[in-house]
C-alpha cells in the first residue's frame, strides 16, 4: 500500500459521514466547559494594557494565517484519535481541577481544547497551519498568569540595567526605593530629575510581545521547531535591552522637552516597541525566506 493509498485510508477513517456534525458538536461543549476561563483571560487582557498587546499580535497571527491558506481550509470533520485524545485530555484536566482544587490545570486544559477542536474541524492538513496559534495561545495563557508575579522583578532589573549603563557612560545616576514591601517603588534621579519605574515602565507588555512574534512568525514562516526555541530566549532578550533603552532615552531626553514629557514618553516607548519586534520579526521570518528563495535560485541556475 503506497503512501497516498495509506493517507486515502485515514481521510475515510476519520472524515465519516456525520463527522462534520459530530465535531462541531464537540467545538460546542468545550467551549460551554471553558466558558468560565474564557470570561476570565478576556477580563484580565482586557485590565492590563501590556497583555492586551500580546493578544493583539496573536488575533493579527490568526488573520495572517486565515488569509494565506484561505484556499486550503475547509471543515471535514476530523473525528481521529489525536482529535479525540486532544479533547479527552482537555476534559481530563478540568475534571483533575475539579477534585483537587488546583484550577490552575484548567489553562493547560483549554490549550488542549484549542488544538482538539481545530483538529476536529479542519483535520490533520489544516490542523498544522494552526499549530503556531495554538502554541502563541499557550504562551499568552502563561504571559496572563506570570504578569503578577514578574512586575516588580522587571522593574528593577529595568531600573538597574539602565543605571549600570549610565554608570558606564559616565552619568551619574542615583536610585532609590521608597514605598512599602506590599507595593515598592524606584525612582532614578538623573541629571537632578526623578523618574519613577512603574508597572507600565517595566517592559513586560514589550518582552513577552518579542516572544510572541517569534513563536508566531517562527511558525507561520515554517522554521523548524529547535529554530523556534532557540529564537524565544533570544527574542526576551531583544525586548528587555529594548525597554531599557527606552528608559535611557527618556531619562536622557527629558531636559530637552519642557512641557512634552508625557508625549515624549509616548515616542519613545512605541519607536521601541516596534524596534524590538520588528528586529525580532526579521529574525524569525526573513531569514528563513531569503533561505528558502536562495535554495530555489541555485536549483533553478
Amino acid at each position: 500500500m503506497d503512501q497516498d493509498t495509506d493517507a486515502k485510508t485515514s481521510a475515510d477513517t476519520s472524515a465519516r459521514p456525520g463527522g462534520t456534525w459530530v465535531a462541531w458538536a464537540l467545538v460546542v461543549a468545550a467551549t460551554a466547559v471553558f466558558w468560565p476561563v474564557t470570561r476570565w483571560i478576556v477580563a484580565e487582557t482586557v485590565a492590563r494594557a501590556q497583555i492586551r498587546q500580546g493578544l493583539i499580535i496573536l488575533l493579527g497571527a490568526a488573520g495572517l494565517v486565515a488569509w494565506q491558506h484561505r484556499g486550503e481550509l475547509r471543515v471535514v470533520g476530523d473525528l481521529c484519535n489525536r482529535t479525540l485524545g486532544l479533547l479527552t485530555g482537555a476534559f481530563a484536566l478540568v475534571g483533575a481541577a475539579g477534585v483537587t482544587k488546583w484550577s490552575w490545570l484548567v489553562l493547560p486544559g483549554f490549550a488542549l481544547a484549542l488544538a482538539g477542536c481545530l483538529q476536529a474541524l479542519f483535520g490533520a492538513a489544516g490542523y498544522r497551519f494552526f499549530r503556531p496559534l495554538v502554541a502563541g495561545f499557550a504562551a499568552l495563557l502563561v504571559i496572563i498568569v506570570a504578569f503578577p508575579l514578574l512586575d516588580w522583578p522587571l522593574r528593577q532589573l529595568a531600573g538597574v540595567g539602565a543605571a549600570w549603563v549610565l554608570n558606564a557612560a559616565e552619568i551619574a545616576p542615583r536610585l532609590t526605593l521608597t514605598g512599602t514591601p506590599a507595593d515598592p517603588q524606584l525612582i532614578p534621579t538623573v541629571a537632578g530629575q526623578n523618574f519613577l519605574v512603574a508597572t507600565e515602565c517595566n517592559g513586560f507588555g514589550l518582552i513577552t510581545s518579542a516572544g510572541l512574534v517569534a513563536i508566531l512568525a517562527g511558525g507561520i514562516a515554517g522554521r523548524r521547531w529547535w529554530v523556534v526555541t532557540a529564537l524565544v530566549p533570544v527574542a526576551l532578550a531583544t525586548g528587555f535591552v529594548a525597554n531599557v533603552a527606552r528608559i535611557l532615552v527618556i531619562s536622557l531626553s527629558a531636559p530637552y522637552f519642557p512641557g512634552r514629557y508625557d508625549e515624549m514618553h509616548e515616542v519613545v516607548g512605541t519607536l521601541a516597541l516596534w524596534a524590538g519586534l520588528g528586529l525580532v520579526g526579521w529574525l524569525a521570518w526573513r531569514p528563513a525566506g531569503a533561505a528558502a528563495l536562495s535554495y530555489g535560485s541555485r536549483s533553478t541556475g
